[in-house]
């Protein structure tokens, strides 16, 4: 685990998870996925990276951050109205972070 990335990940999604989800994704959808079950699937996520995992997910886990990850970055763009999408690409600053720990994580072994 890199401390840097974890710490980073840690505040975001305490920010985060301090805000009202906004109004202008509750229908938004991606490649037949919700914004809603994405949302939902990151908290999920990362409530185990920052909580009891201490900046380590299993490969499922790993597995959905990569799959909202790229529904994200297709997402993001598309959005117009600025509260939807800067929450969304608040997630999407999580995951990549989250994915680079990983990799780190891989290189060294861990």
């Amino acid at each position: 685990m890199n401390k840097a990335l974890f710490d980073e990940v840690s505040v975001l999604f305490a920010e985060q998870c301090g805000l009202t989800y906004p109004d202008d994704l509750i229908n938004v959808e991606i490649y037949g996925h919700s914004m809603l079950l994405i949302d939902s699937d990151m908290a999920g996520c990362v409530t185990s990276y920052v909580g009891h995992k201490r900046g380590v997910l299993d490969a499922d886990r790993l597995r959905i951050v990569r799959e909202c990850a790229g529904d994200l970055r297709a997402l993001v763009p598309r959005l117009r109205r600025r509260e939807g999408r800067t929450y969304a690409a608040r997630w999407l600053r999580i995951a990549e972070l989250i994915m680079s720990d990983s990799q780190e994580g891989a290189r060294y072994g861990e």
